[in-house]
């Protein structure tokens, strides 16, 4: 049956599986995985057999791939709705690589040239954090395609009363908190296109402002009791439990964001002064913040067990692709799952909330608002004022007192 079914694939297909099969091994996928994702593309190879050249296969293709239905008379009798739409994509993406399929290049959206410039003004010109103009990139996008008529951007015919609709029209549609950052989106580039003489206007006073107090809420943070509990529910046998440990505990004893995390290379660990280094963060500064005995002790014992990679990145992803650094998305994924299986009762406690709670243990030990305000980076001391709202012996003595009333 096997012989049978190779003589009906094209030679150049049976050499895409064994390449398929060479590219899941490198990149350090269970062998459960490989079997599923290659019986995938030894599906499609017999499906496809004789339909149409080679340089016609592409996303529409395996999209009809997937509608195929089990009960067809191919020798992989096997179907499975779970890996084959991975192990397809995973096949097609070989076929690119050995010239064998179409390769469609990413559509460009009208808006992406001028994003791009400003991405540029903000990051080069302005100093802005990389990550802080990627946002004000997302932001804009919906604004840019509200106002693309005719082939253009009609930036020069924009009014006052065109920005404020805009805005009023967001706010309806989302939180305040997102609302009040498409604003500042807004501003920053209605800037960037005054500086390019592309408005006259000063489009950026235009902007109106979207009631949301930063220091509305009280801090989401943990108890001393609800962060010894939750840094004891890593499991510490596992790498990923060994990992997810030492990253709350460098946010929690060192004040690091979660992207801090992410992009922390050895490099910046200076074990000797017990430090830890932190370039390109949120102000474009360059920081150093005390590395703890506890925290050092958890990140040497993930390192020590840390896979083998050319990157210097100290926390890696640990699904397939090997070797690659964690992403933001990843540190804060780990946090959220680590604080649901901790306290299943209540809303996940994010990575940031690791923050809040180094800064509210600070305070209750009686640290003042400069040295939080040290600790935690922050430019504007204004920005630890929210912690006032949990310092409740404080809070008590400024109450005064009820007045009694006499008849």
């Amino acid at each position: 049956m096997e012989q049978n079914w190779k003589n009906v694939v094209e030679e150049s297909l049976w050499a895409a599986i064994d390449r398929l099969q060479e590219n899941l091994s490198a990149a350090g996928y269970a062998r459960e995985t490989m079997v599923e994702y290659i019986r995938a593309a030894r599906h499609f190879c017999y499906w496809y057999a004789g339909q149409a050249p080679l340089e016609a296969i592409d996303e529409s293709t395996v999209e009809a791939f997937l509608r195929h239905r089990p009960s067809c008379t191919c020798p992989v009798r096997k179907w499975s709705r779970f890996s084959y739409p991975a192990g397809a994509k995973h096949f097609l993406a070989v076929l690119r690589q050995m010239g064998l399929a179409s390769h469609i290049e990413k559509a460009v959206l009208p808006e992406d040239g001028v994003l791009e410039a400003f991405l540029e003004h903000m990051t080069k010109v302005r100093g802005a954090a990389v990550t802080t103009a990627l946002v004000y990139v997302q932001h804009l996008r919906p604004f840019l395609q509200s106002i693309y008529i005719d082939g253009k951007f009609p930036f020069s015919a924009l009014t006052a009363r065109d920005v404020e609709a805009w805005v009023a029209r967001r706010a309806e549609r989302c939180k305040p908190k997102t609302a009040k950052l498409s604003c500042s989106a807004l501003r920053a580039f209605f800037r960037f296109l005054k500086l390019r003489g592309e408005i006259a206007l000063p489009l950026d006073e235009a902007v109106p402002a979207v009631p949301h107090w930063s220091l509305s809420t009280v801090p989401k943070y943990l108890r001393e009791e609800e962060l010894a509990a939750f840094l004891s529910s890593f499991n510490v046998n596992t790498l990923s439990g060994l990992r997810d440990r030492a990253m709350a505990l460098l946010m929690a004893t060192a004040g690091l964001r979660a992207t801090e995390v992410a992009g922390l290379t050895f490099e910046d660990i200076d074990w000797r002064k017990s430090s830890i280094r932190l370039r390109g963060t949120k102000s474009r500064r360059t920081d150093y913040v005390p590395l703890t005995s506890a925290a050092g002790e958890a990140l040497a014992a993930y390192v020590q067990r840390r896979p083998p990679t050319e990157t210097r990145h100290v926390f890696l992803a640990l699904v397939p692709p090997a070797g690659r650094p964690i992403t933001l998305y990843g540190v804060t994924r780990a946090m959220s799952t680590a604080s649901t299986r901790c306290f299943p009762d209540r809303p996940a406690r994010g990575a940031h909330a690791l923050r809040h709670t180094l800064a509210t243990g600070m305070l209750g030990k009686g640290a003042t608002y400069k040295e939080i305000a040290d600790m935690l980076r922050h430019r504007d001391i204004g920005t630890t004022g929210i912690y006032a709202k949990v310092d409740f012996q404080g809070l008590a003595h400024a109450v005064l007192p009820w007045p009694e009333v006499t008849s």
